[in-house]
């Protein structure tokens, strides 16, 4: 049984791999040529850390980012966030400070979040080295980490998902476990709507 139930959420612009990287991450697969629904769904996993049990939902946007249809409910709980953009579309990062300010506007500042700069099997040496100082310089005054992954081979996503859950039960053992003002780090009832469903998956 677990102590805790913890939220954590997946953001970025449309077509970045979120999807993918989540299936790739908990099912070890991957189908380039699977198409996404409309439908929201999470993938679960049970984590111990220092003797407590969690049970960590990672909450998909289902593509619903594409329609503006991601309301304040979604990020609400959340104790932590991926995002997501893509390495051949030097846009998408762009996207992420967007996407950081909304998290932060509803959830607080002091979210953990990790980004993740996916595609990195398409992705050519000298757009990488003109983005770099950008992004390093963003992760610094966010003070978040950044980890270039695939999707397709797997390439970093153990890294990043450790990165991400790690930092947060990290911040929750300095709080004693405890809840603050936003209602993160106590323990979660996580209602599960009846119209979740597994979704097929896409890039």
């Amino acid at each position: 049984m677990s102590d805790h139930a913890l939220k954590f959420v997946i953001l970025g612009e449309g077509r970045v791999g979120k999807t993918s990287i989540l299936t790739r991450y908990f099912s070890k697969k991957f189908n380039e040529g699977e198409k996404s629904t409309v439908n929201p769904a999470f993938h679960e996993k049970k984590h111990t850390y220092n003797g407590k049990n969690f049970d960590l939902k990672f909450w998909d946007t289902a593509g619903q980012e594409q329609f503006n249809a991601i309301n304040n409910m979604y990020y609400q709980n959340s104790v932590g966030a991926l995002l997501v953009y893509d390495v051949t579309i030097p846009e998408t990062f762009e996207k992420v400070k967007s996407w950081v300010n909304t998290l932060q506007e509803v959830v607080g500042k002091d979210i953990i979040f990790v980004i993740a700069g996916n595609k990195f099997d398409l992705a050519k040496k000298n757009m990488l080295d003109e983005n770099k100082a950008q992004i390093d310089n963003y992760c610094e005054q966010e003070k978040c980490q950044h980890f270039y992954t695939s999707a397709k081979t797997g390439f970093n996503l153990e890294e990043t998902f450790n990165s991400l859950i790690t930092s947060v039960m990290k911040k929750m053992e300095n709080e004693n476990f405890g809840g603050n003002k936003k209602g993160r780090g106590r323990k979660l009832e996580i209602k599960e709507q009846s119209d979740v469903k597994e979704k097929k998956k896409c890039c």
